[in-house]
This record gives C-alpha cells, structure tokens and sequence, in this order.
C-alpha cells in the first residue's frame, strides 16, 4: 500500500507542477497510464495527426515518460522516432516489463536502479546507447527462410517458405543465439503471414503443414487463408492444452506461387509476424505475460524471374563430302533469372536444287541432356526420348526438326545448357553443280514457359519466330554454315520398300517387295570398265 501511496503522490506532484508551468511546457512529462497511452504508445497515431496524440495530448509530444506500469511502445519509425525520455521511478520499487516493438528510439533512458525488464523485437533500434541494455531479455523469434538457393523464381512455379518456431534472439546484438528452441513454454500462438504485403502478387498452393521439428508428427492447429492472410493457430479450442515445450520447435511449410500478374525484376520479402504467452522473471517471480509480440521472421529478398533463351549450333566441320556423316550441337542455355519449361527448339536444314541435306531423318540419332553453365557438369541424365522429350522430322520441302521437351528433367534452370546433338549427311541426289554451295542451318527455341503445365496455375508462354538466325546478336536463334566440298565418287546402294512406301527402308516384312537402286557418282574422278556386281544373301533369300 505504501508504495501506491508514494507512486500516487508522485503523480499528483508531478500534475502540480505542470498545471503551474507554462502552457508550452504543458505536455513535458507524462506516465503510461496516464490516457491516452494506458499502458500502449503507439507511433502511429502521432504520426497519422500530424504530431498530436490521437488528438488528446497537446502538442508537443511528451518529452518524458514516466513507466508506472508494464508499458508498450510500438511503431515508432526512422521519420517518426520515439523522442522521449524514459524515466523509471525511484520511489515505486516495482518491476514491470517494457516493450518495444518495431521502434527506433533516439530518446534516453533513465534506468536508474530498478531491473525493469525491456523486451525488444521486430527492428526496434536503441542506436548507439550503452545504457539499461543489460536488462533486455532475448526473445523468441520465428526464422524464416526461402528455398535453399534459390534468389529468382518464375510466374507460376510453386516454391516453399519454411519457418521454424522458434528460435532464441539477442536484441542487443542482434544476432540469434540459439537456433534450437526456446528455455521457455510457449502458451496460445497465432502466426500471420500476410501474402498481400510482400510487394508482388503470391496465392497458396495447397494446404501449409505445421509438424513437430525432430518426429515430423503434425501439430493440431487451425489455419485460415482470408484472401492471402494466412493464420496459424497453435492453440485451436479443440486442443486447448497445446503447447511448444521448452527445447521444442515446430515447422511450418507454406507453398506458394508468383502470379501472372507479377511484372519480372519485381523484388519482394516475407515476413511473418506472431504473439504468444510466456513466463518472465519480474523481481524474481515468475510472471506470466499473454500475448507478447514475437521477432518476426522474415525472409532475404527473392525477384521475380523469367527464362531467357540463347542458342548456339555448332559442328565441327567445315565441310561435308556425299556418303559423310557429321555430327550437330544445339546448345540452348539459360541466362534469365528463372527455369525454362517445356521448350521447342526447331532446325531449319538446308536444301537446294543440287545439294542439301533434307532427306536424311535424324530423328533415330538424337541425344539429349541438360548441363551446368560449364556445358560439362551434368545436371540431368542422358534425356529419354519419348519420355522426357518428344522429337520429329518433317523432309522435304519442309525440311523441320524439331524438339519439345516434356519432362521436369528437361527443364532448363537459370545459367544451365540443354545440348542436344544428332546427326546429318548430304542429299543422295547431290549433283557436281552443289560443289562449293554453302548450306545455311537456321536452329532455335520458338517456344518456352515460365512454369511447369499445372492444373489451376497460370504461367506466362515465350514466343519466338525464327528468321535469318541473327547471326551477330547473341539471342533466342543462331545459323550455321557448312560448305558441300564435292571429291572423289559415291557408289551407293538404297532400298524402296514398295509395300509400305518407306524410303530410304529401313525395315521389311515377309512378302513386302522391296525396289533396290544401284548408284555410281563420279565427282572428280576418272573411271574405266566399270562393272557392277550385287549378290543377294542366300541366307535370306
């Protein structure tokens, strides 16, 4: 009683001397619990009225404030600081508990020799002071992170938050010093992410999990998602006894999705915000506060990505004679910001009246796989054609092959190569007049998507048309030039399967006739009683 008895003669005191200064020093001093604080200072409120508090308290805001009760300052920004010093009573002896939350003080702080204790969280900065900072205590925080790695993600590609809850930091460092938990219980969480603040436009795939860290058993809770406000509650009235015990944690995975409203270079964050109840040693007893603002988690700066394709084609000579066979590189690499999906890459072959390279189907030789930047480093295995990708060859007079990739092994992410190869040769009906006729190969991905085909999930397509193959720009198309070097002579044997109509046959079955041609090209050479001789294998027939 004594010491209410001396806290209520403090204040009317203090009332005293205000009502007898000046009316400019009217506001110099007041407690918080005095209206219209009781017991909450919030920031907002002064800042919103252009000074004023709430339109109660005269301006100046206090240029003291006296803690007579557990106080809470909240919302104090770098434009708008909390100013004001803060007194503790010598003559009320009790302890109370402090908060700031989300709270940059320039004020002063006089700490006297009451251990009030001071709980700091969620970006609240007491500057360069040294003083009453051996009062703070380390609060429970929730340590939030984006997919390991992963700094840009594309227009409809899911990806997944983790939080773990929680995790002890030290507000005086600002570091966290210990990421196993908590020496305390914690009683009665709520978690909000609130997807509509993130800076870019995200909706929740699926249903967010919340489990035990360590046995990965479910935790009972509700969870509501009201259009993007997402809260967790760990203490849902069909499990009223629901605790995180001392030393435990629970994680949660929230998956979500860049909408294709999102504009690419867009930068955001996450942050997740909470309040439970705790025990807090006041004066040597333990005193239970509910509820007590959490450290937010919050997550590093992800960027809304697109693929952006660049195509080289390659092959290592420079000149084909007939009857060769060289080999093609299509490399299709990656440098946008976010994985291509279900890419078509298209190859024009060249073909003209007296040499080309249309009749020859590759189809049967094409290898395919996706590498590191490095082009060496595999990052899938050799691709499956018909699984993981689909290829088709159309002749003569269009002369197209052409890729599609189908899987998520084919999936080419930020700074990777799709390199595919196969193999060519010159047209058997080449004439001498081909000899020295650069053939021009035009290759390039006409099409990709930023996002893996999801149902309910809108992902943006990437549409190019192949043109001249842009031969000094670095870009979605690129031509290649390999030169017909005509020599010696070609004698050559092919097969007609009459009954299905194949040509070149490759294949033949009991009672198809098939028509075989005999050929001798002579190039430069010079060539005497020629004679021909086909023997048919006994074997066979």
């Amino acid at each position: 009683m004594s010491s209410c008895l001396a806290r209520l003669s403090r204040k009317l005191l203090l009332s005293a001397t205000l009502l007898l200064g000046a009316v400019a020093n009217a506001n110099a001093g007041l407690f918080c619990s005095d209206a219209p604080f009781n017991g909450v200072v919030d920031g907002s409120q002064r800042a919103e009225l252009g000074g004023s508090y709430a339109g109660t308290v005269a301006d100046p805001f206090p240029t003291q404030i006296t803690i007579d009760q557990d106080c809470t300052f909240v919302n104090f920004s770098a434009s708008n600081p909390l100013t004001a010093t803060l007194n503790f009573q010598t003559n009320d002896p009790s302890v109370y508990l402090i908060t700031f939350n989300n709270v940059i003080f320039t004020g002063n702080m006089a700490c006297a020799n009451i251990d009030h204790r001071i709980w700091f969280v969620n970006g609240a900065d007491y500057g360069s002071k040294n003083n009453c900072q051996d009062l703070f205590i380390p609060v429970e925080a929730i340590n939030k992170q984006n997919p390991p790695g992963v700094t840009t993600v594309g227009i409809g590609e899911p990806f997944t938050y983790t939080l773990t809850i929680p995790v002890l930091y030290d507000p005086v460092s600002g570091t966290y010093i210990n990421n196993f938990g908590s020496a305390n219980d914690l009683h009665s969480i709520t978690i909000i992410d609130d997807l509509n603040a993130t800076g870019a436009d995200l909706t929740v795939v699926g249903t967010p999990t919340v489990t035990w860290v360590g046995s990965g058993a479910a935790v009972p809770h509700t969870f509501t998602d009201n259009n993007g406000l997402l809260t967790f509650d760990i203490n849902p009235a069909a499990n009223p006894g629901i605790i995180i015990p001392a030393g435990d944690q629970i994680q949660i995975e929230i998956t979500v999705v860049a909408d294709d409203t999102n504009t690419i270079g867009t930068q955001f964050i996450n942050t997740a915000t909470w309040e439970f109840g705790r025990l807090i040693e006041i004066d040597g007893v333990p005193t239970f506060f509910d509820p007590l603002p959490g450290e937010n988690g919050v997550t590093p700066p992800l960027t809304i990505g697109g693929p952006n394709l660049v195509v080289t084609k390659s092959n290592p000579d420079t000149a084909i004679n007939i009857g060769a066979t060289t080999t093609f590189t299509i490399d299709v690499q990656n440098i946008g910001g976010s994985s291509a999906w279900d890419t078509t890459v298209l190859d024009l072959l060249p073909d003209t009246a007296d040499v080309g390279m249309c009749d020859f189907d590759p189809t049967a030789t094409v290898t395919a796989q996706v590498f590191a930047a490095d082009g060496i480093t595999p990052v899938s295995g050799v691709l499956a054609q018909g699984t993981d990708y689909s290829v088709s060859y159309t002749g003569a007079p269009t002369c197209e092959l052409s890729f599609t990739m189908l899987s998520p092994q084919a999936a080419i992410g930020p700074t990777e190569r799709l390199i595919i190869t196969y193999q060519s040769e010159l047209d058997p009906d080449t004439t001498i007049a081909g000899d020295g006729v650069q053939l021009i190969n035009i290759a390039g991905a006409t099409q990709y998507y930023s996002a893996d085909e999801t149902p309910g999930i809108n992902r943006i397509t990437f549409n190019n048309t192949l043109t001249d193959g842009s031969p000094t720009v670095n870009d979605f198309q690129d031509r290649h030039v390999i030169t017909a070097a005509l020599s010696g002579y070609l004698f050559q044997k092919t097969a007609q399967n009459v009954t299905t109509g194949e040509f070149p046959a490759l294949t033949a079955a009991p009672g198809d006739t098939l028509r075989y041609r005999v050929r001798l090209f002579n190039f430069t050479e010079i060539i005497d009683n020629v004679t021909f001789n086909d023997t048919l294998d006994p074997a066979f027939f």
